[in-house]
């Protein structure tokens, strides 16, 4: 798994941070037995778990949570595509993990299963998609197989519920002052913003959080930080990983602000540092004498004669 499938699979693992996943996202979908309002991180247990098979691993990582509210038992499934590429096979590979979950089901009731009051627990299937194109599959699994409204009811069918981030603005993302919106549009692909400017939106953003979601924002900034920075091809040392690992948000996220300045600075130097070696091979191939060329480029006659050696 790379950066940014660790990155999300830490953060959907979080219970904080789940539970305002439901509020947010789920809330019209939950039975009326479970009071969204009242949620906590102690009424949702994670199971330690994954359906996805090895050679999936790369493109998808799964959650799967058990809230628990009196006698309400809801399972809820997150399929997380980290692809960029649109997945037809989606409702399939949903359906044949969720049988997964029921077959575990059945083997840890044992014979109790095959009893008449025995119930499998209901799966709320959820598609999380982070990537750039736009999501066409059908969200119905009845779609997925031919003719299958000509066989009436004998096809099975359920519907997945897709979130996707592209559909999002970053103001509509952050329009909930928590930790989860700062991390959603961090994680948003389709955002205009370039690191430096993403890193400002969230320094300004996170001085209107409370100190306990400036602090869960914290537990999660980093991976997505090393995320964008890398994106935009700044490589992370180790003092700058430590630096992240240790520091708060807003530090992490100056520092880490500095360090995009420096190497943008430095890109630039160095280009055109290539531009001025070019003028002078361009120069010594039209014959012009090497003390020229180094008063004329400003270039030691050294260093000029060393470049002359490229052009041969």
């Amino acid at each position: 798994m790379g950066n940014r499938d660790n990155a999300f699979q830490r953060l959907l693992a979080d219970e904080h941070l789940f539970v305002r996943f439901i509020r947010r996202y789920l809330r019209q979908h939950m039975p009326d037995a479970i009071d969204v309002e009242t949620l906590t991180p102690e009424d949702v247990y994670r199971e330690d778990i994954t359906f996805i098979p090895p050679e999936l691993s790369k493109r998808q990582s799964d959650v799967l949570y058990r809230i628990r509210r009196g006698s309400a038992d809801v399972y809820i499934y997150v399929l997380i595509e980290h692809q960029s590429s649109v997945n037809y096979l989606m409702p399939f590979r949903l359906l044949s993990y969720m049988v997964q979950f029921w077959r575990r089901c059945v083997e840890k009731a044992g014979r109790a299963a095959e009893r008449k009051d025995f119930m499998l627990p209901p799966v709320l299937p959820v598609v999380f998609y982070e990537g750039e194109k736009r999501w066409t599959v059908s969200p119905y699994f009845i779609d997925k197989v031919e003719n299958a409204r000509d066989f009436g009811n004998h096809v099975p069918n359920f519907e997945y519920l897709l979130i996707s981030l592209r559909e999002k603005t970053a103001e509509e993302i952050l329009s909930i002052k928590d930790a989860l919106g700062a991390m959603f549009y961090l994680a948003n692909p389709s955002k205009a913003e370039n690191f430096d400017e993403a890193a400002e939106r969230v320094r300004l953003f996170l001085r209107g959080l409370s100190k306990e979601e400036r602090d869960l924002t914290t537990n999660h900034l980093r991976g997505y930080l090393k995320i964008l920075a890398e994106k935009e091809g700044l490589m992370i040392d180790e003092a700058l990983d430590l630096c992240l690992e240790r520091e708060e948000a807003d530090i992490m996220l100056a520092y880490m602000q500095k360090e995009f300045r420096k190497a943008r600075r430095e890109g630039r130097e160095e280009g055109r540092e290539e531009g001025r070696e070019e003028i002078v091979i361009r120069l010594l191939e039209r014959g012009m004498a090497i003390s020229l060329v180094s008063e004329i480029t400003g270039f030691a006659e050294d260093r000029v004669r060393e470049l002359s050696k490229r052009k041969l």
